[in-house]
């Protein structure tokens, strides 16, 4: 008996333990209606084995494993319930320890949601005449222009998908409202016509370029021959690097030889029916060593993402492009992923995250806001995608040291984040399509407008004028509720003196009044004799002035004076609405 207790014993030395704990930090979060990322602290020299059921006690099924802190389950469908457990195995000390069962569950503040949309050609008038052709496919830079200032009032930022990379390695933000330009072909109308846009609203784009085809324009032209008279003619590798360095652009693949369609029984890149798994990765590799050579070779970068031609592909063909080459994002079509919009989990290992992303492409005729807005419209009705509200959006400093929105909101501003914010919510847009001017005063037409945003857009009850209005300016009925209201109130003699600078001090005194008129709590107050100028601050402000600094709306200066009768700029007044809406 004590020689099998022995043998016993020893044998239990080479099996594994199984011990039960609750891991660190595990959660399964719905990214899609038809996938669950399950995240959880990764360890050193251990391997995970994931198993789910339907029901908290029930019988567990293994479904695969990873040495990642990162799982993706692409089986599932929301909103059915699901559970997990993971057994989490230390190779060094041959031990198993098991997780407690945790549910999937929506948390919409912890996906990032990344929007494409696909250009192919800008055309203009002037380009028709000299003989290029405006195809299904091409706008015009007119359309285009629209496009991009549509972006603007509605709060979107342009990024790139190698923008997105770095995210998915954790070096970089996502911005709220995030966009993806995918611009396919290499056409020369990009530099001609799309290129001094983007320069021009301080956005930038993908650009998915034929390699062959840029480097038998490259070779024409350098043999003495024209574009002239080309129904599609495309860049040079000298523009392509132009713009590249600007910063507007960023060059990716649409394959180097591979936009044919049908040649060899072969569509673009995707798998040939009954084409082997071998024979594909070879002539998939064998493309992507030419596309690497020539782009890499011209402008110093390989490309990390590229296009499918015709937007053609498989599941199978997906993971085969990932696996065999350095392509790390793949854009396709419209709903590829089974979404309109693609997300991806925070935190979570770049190897797990679903890098195939939805595209639908911009036509003709139906501007961007119509794919944004639908966008939005069908993925937030699937009960996983659904919208944040932006005004409650708390890494917007982030966002802005990672993003410049303006040439002039420099990414170490003070108010850079503040600027993104009231940007993002559309409290304040730019004086221009690349300039913010932070350093411009707010007049008191502009508060008077930025104030009736603030709560809501009301307007007055009775009509009123004043002496120095038409009736037809911008600000006009903002000024009439405000003066109705009592929020910021015309002179004895009824002027409203749009153009005057608005004081720190009056400023704190409109927004008290706002609080007023939404029948907020007002009893908020702070000790403002703290301050080295409290008696520069008028009577009449004082009690204002107390509340805005109570609630954290306004602040003190670094001197320890509140300065009540300097001007309010407009950096001062991001913060000041931002303040507002986040205390």
């Amino acid at each position: 008996m004590k020689k099998f207790l022995s043998l016993l014993f020893a044998l239990s030395t080479l099996i594994f333990s199984l011990n039960i704990s609750v891991f660190a930090n595990e959660k399964a979060l719905w990214q899609d209606p038809n996938t669950v990322m399950l995240l959880w602290d990764e360890e050193d020299d251990s391997v995970y084995k994931i198993f789910r059921c339907t029901t908290k006690d029930g019988n567990y099924t293994f479904i695969g494993s990873t040495e990642n802190g990162s799982y993706r389950d692409d089986m599932v469908s929301h909103p059915n319930t699901y559970y997990y457990k993971i057994e989490k195995t230390d190779t060094t000390a041959q031990k198993a320890t098991l997780s407690e069962p945790f549910q999937a569950v929506v948390s919409p503040e912890e996906i990032s949601a990344v929007s494409v949309i696909m250009y192919h050609n800008f055309v203009s008038d002037e380009d028709i005449k000299n003989g290029i052709e405006f195809e299904e496919y091409s706008i015009s830079p007119e359309a285009f222009e629209e496009d991009l200032i549509w972006l603007r009032d509605n709060g979107y930022m342009t990024i790139t998908s190698d923008d997105l990379l770095r995210h998915l390695e954790g070096k970089k933000t996502i911005p709220q409202k995030a966009v993806i330009l995918s611009i396919d072909d290499g056409s020369w109308g990009v530099y001609k016509n799309a290129w001094p846009l983007l320069k021009k609203y301080n956005m930038k784009a993908d650009f998915n370029i034929i390699g062959a085809q840029i480097d038998a324009t490259w070779e024409a032209l350098d043999s003495g021959k024209t574009r002239n008279g080309e129904a599609a003619p495309y860049c040079t590798w000298e523009e392509l690097i132009e713009m590249k360095k600007s910063g507007e652009i960023n060059l990716c693949s649409h394959t180097y030889g591979l936009h044919v369609y049908d040649k060899k029984n072969r569509v673009g890149m995707s798998m040939m029916e009954g084409e082997s798994a071998e024979d594909f990765v070879s002539a998939v590799k064998r493309d992507y060593t030419l596309a690497v050579k020539c782009i890499e070779g011209w402008t110093g970068k390989a490309p990390e993402t590229v296009a499918y031609p015709y937007s053609k592909r498989s599941p199978q063909g997906d993971a085969l492009v990932l696996e065999n080459t350095g392509y790390k994002i793949l854009m396709a079509g419209e709903n590829a992923r089974g979404t309109a919009g693609n997300y991806f989990i925070k935190g979570c290992d770049i190897e797990s995250q679903d890098r195939l992303m939805s595209r639908p492409c911009r036509m003709d005729g139906s501007p961007i806001g119509h794919y944004l807005e639908r966008i939005i419209s069908k993925d937030s009705k699937n009960g996983v995608n659904k919208q944040i509200d932006f005004i409650y959006a708390k890494n917007t400093d982030e966002i802005a040291r990672d993003y410049q929105l303006f040439d002039d909101v420099y990414t170490e501003s003070w108010f850079a984040g503040s600027v993104y914010y009231s940007y993002l919510n559309g409290l304040m847009r730019g004086v221009s399509g690349n300039e913010f001017a932070p350093n411009t005063n707010i007049s008191r037409a502009m508060a008077v407008t930025l104030l009736n945003r603030l709560t809501g857009n009301p307007t007055a009850k009775s009509g009123g004028t004043f002496i120095d209005a038409s009736g037809a300016e911008w600000w006009f009925k903002s000024a009439q509720w405000a003066n109705e209201s009592g929020i910021l109130s015309a002179s004895e003699d009824k002027t409203f003196r749009p153009d005057d600078p608005i004081s720190r001090e009056a400023l704190a005194q409109a927004m008290y009044n706002c609080g007023v008129f939404l029948k907020l709590d007002m009893s908020k107050r702070a000790n403002i004799e703290t301050f080295t100028d409290t008696a520069h601050i008028s009577p009449e402000h004082k009690e204002a002035v107390s509340w805005a600094v109570a609630c954290g709306i306004f602040k003190g200066n670094s001197d320890g004076s509140f300065n009540p009768t300097g001007n309010v700029t407009r950096a001062e007044m991001s913060a000041v609405l931002r303040n507002w809406l986040n205390k």
